[in-house]
């Protein structure tokens, strides 16, 4: 049966029912079996942390390589300043060498093995024509050849050169070489002719002295080429033909 809604009759001026506790009203949804959901209420806002920024490790690395180029370009502009300074000052001139005198102690050829064993006495003139530059030799080493071929070698002597001074050391050279048919063949044709070429090479270490100031070591090489008339032992060689240079290597 279809369900009627009751009317009451209300006298005028009488008060409104108060309307009956206990009893929930429900939503149309809910009378009819549907569930309900609670409702919630939203979480607050929250904003997103902020991050701190990160370091760039490469802006270290830029930093840390332009540093090192501006004290190395500082270092660079600091030496050359102070080159120029010195070489203003002190005009400095590289030293000259020169084989004064050559004298053969011992010269035996053995014709059947083709060994030499040979002995030379080589007297060096070494002339430094600074005013206030001094040179320091730190030992060496002083070796002979012929066409090539090393002959005999010995030690350059430690010493110290003062300003505009000449020093003439006298080193000795000693060794046993064994010379193939080739190099023994030009040797005699060399002596029977008395037109004998020499090399004499010296590799010395080198110190430079301003004043006070020593500076680094660096290398000298001196190269005389010689034409002696005879290589006969117990003779002072005549020297035909001298030519010597010297560089220095920084």
């Amino acid at each position: 049966m279809a369900d009627y809604h009751r009317v009451h009759p209300v006298i005028a001026g009488s008060p409104l029912p108060a309307p009956e506790q206990g009893k929930n009203k429900l939503p149309p949804s809910a009378a009819h079996g549907e569930q309900l959901l609670p409702i919630t209420a939203p979480p607050p806002y929250a904003p997103a942390p902020i991050r701190a920024p990160r370091r760039k490790r490469h802006s270290r690395c830029c930093r840390c390589v332009c540093w090192t180029l501006m004290v190395l370009i500082v270092l660079v502009v600091a030496l050359g300043a102070t080159a120029g300074i010195l070489y203003a000052v002190f005009r400095p001139k590289i030293p000259t060498f020169n084989v004064d005198r050559l004298t053969v102690t011992r010269f035996d050829v053995n014709t059947t093995t083709a060994v030499v064993t040979d002995a030379f006495e080589v007297q060096v003139t070494a002339n430094n024509p600074n005013r206030r530059i001094g040179v320091y030799y730190d030992g060496g080493e002083v070796t002979a050849f012929f066409n090539g071929t090393e002959l005999c070698s010995g030690a350059f002597p430690a010493l110290y050169q003062g300003h505009r001074t000449t020093v003439r050391p006298l080193i000795t050279l000693q060794g046993e070489t064994r010379l193939d048919s080739a190099v023994a063949a030009q040797l005699a044709q060399q002596q029977q002719a008395g037109f004998i070429p020499l090399t004499v090479n010296a590799r010395v270490p080198i110190r430079i002295k301003f004043g006070v100031l020593k500076l680094w070591k660096m290398t000298g090489k001196a190269r005389c080429s010689l034409v002696v008339d005879s290589l006969q032992a117990g003779t002072r060689l005549r020297i035909r033909s001298n030519s010597c240079s010297f560089k220095l290597k920084i």
